[in-house]
């Protein structure tokens, strides 16, 4: 592989939740030679990780600009859809500001597993890979990809004719004609522009020489007892994460871990001394008890996940016999 600039990954979060310090530790774990950053504020400054903290309020000069010309065609809360898609006018502005031109942008529920250098060169060619769009994972290759997604964001919203379509359709699917793509959050938003402007998006999900990012789709056999369709394989907190796929090993680059499944985390991580002291802040009583759900929980997924490693050599082994007589 040729050499190339250590590459760069963006994590957005606000505030403190339990999972960022696994995500966070995890990348500095996988990728030792990456420049790790996360856009977040004071109340997610957690100490003795190797990543850059990068205050939100200092990329915020379009953020209201965005607020006022917003308008809500989503049944799901106000705050939390608006702020899926203010992150991309946040990021836009620091990646602007930065001069960083190639970058892996990522929720902060998801754990890297590899260097993602690999990840960039398989998507060589190609102007972004995502999940299988930008939203969950994606690493951009185009200069600019993502601050002109953002002004298309913003063009959008200030555009009347845009808007009252939008308004019609939403008011329709609520009235009960069902139309999903009456609903706009950033996941709409991002495939209208990548067809608009015919984007030429690597869909990561897709296994590729042994290789592929799982979206959250994995592992739920945990719980939900889906065997024979969900199973991950690891060997040892923090090594290659697999799945099983027609038979065939696939190795995880990134593993999304969902919401109830994000105090598992620590089962596919193991624990550092820094995400332990990141669980004793502000709020740290209910943090305590997150950390004993964290921990209870990361023991049984470990289990679980030794478990399925054990069960997969011995597999191997009566097939190497086999093959042997």
């Amino acid at each position: 592989m040729e050499s190339r600039k250590a590459p760069c990954i963006i994590y957005f979060h606000e505030g403190f939740s339990p999972y960022l310090p696994f995500a966070l530790s995890q990348a500095a774990r996988s990728n030792p030679s990456a420049r790790i950053i996360l856009l977040g504020n004071e109340q997610n400054k957690i100490k003795g990780i190797s990543y850059e903290h990068h205050m939100l309020s200092d990329y915020s000069s379009r953020h209201q600009e965005f607020v006022n010309s917003y308008r809500h065609f989503h049944p799901g809360c106000l705050e939390d859809e608006r702020r899926c898609i203010e992150r991309w006018i946040f990021l836009a502005e620091f990646v602007q500001k930065h001069r960083i031109e190639e970058f892996l942008f990522l929720d902060s529920d998801t754990l890297l597993f590899e260097d993602v250098r690999v990840l960039f060169e398989r998507c060589h060619g190609y102007d972004a890979g995502g999940t299988p769009i930008f939203t969950g994972l994606c690493a951009f290759l185009k200069k600019d990809l993502v601050p002109d997604f953002a002004d298309w964001i913003l063009e959008q919203y200030r555009d009347p004719a845009v808007v009252q379509a939008w308004e019609r359709r939403f008011q329709k699917h609520m009235e009960g004609e069902r139309d999903e793509g009456a609903v706009i959050q950033d996941m709409a938003l991002a495939m209208m522009f990548i067809r608009e402007r015919r984007i030429r998006v690597l869909n990561l999900t897709q296994p590729k020489q042994g290789k592929m990012v799982d979206s959250g789709q994995f592992g739920r056999a945990f719980q939900h007892g889906t065997k024979e369709t969900d199973i991950m394989i690891q060997a040892q907190p923090g090594a290659v994460v697999s799945t099983i796929q027609g038979g065939e090993r696939i190795d995880l680059t990134a593993v999304h871990v969902n919401g109830y499944y994000k105090n598992h985390m620590p089962g596919l991580t193991g624990w550092t001394g820094a995400v332990i002291c990141s669980f004793f802040r502000p709020n740290y009583r209910r943090n305590l008890k997150q950390l004993c759900i964290y921990l209870w929980n990361g023991f049984r997924f470990r289990y679980y996940l030794k478990k399925k490693h054990e069960m997969h050599l011995d597999l191997r082994k009566g097939c190497d016999r086999q093959e042997s007589k």
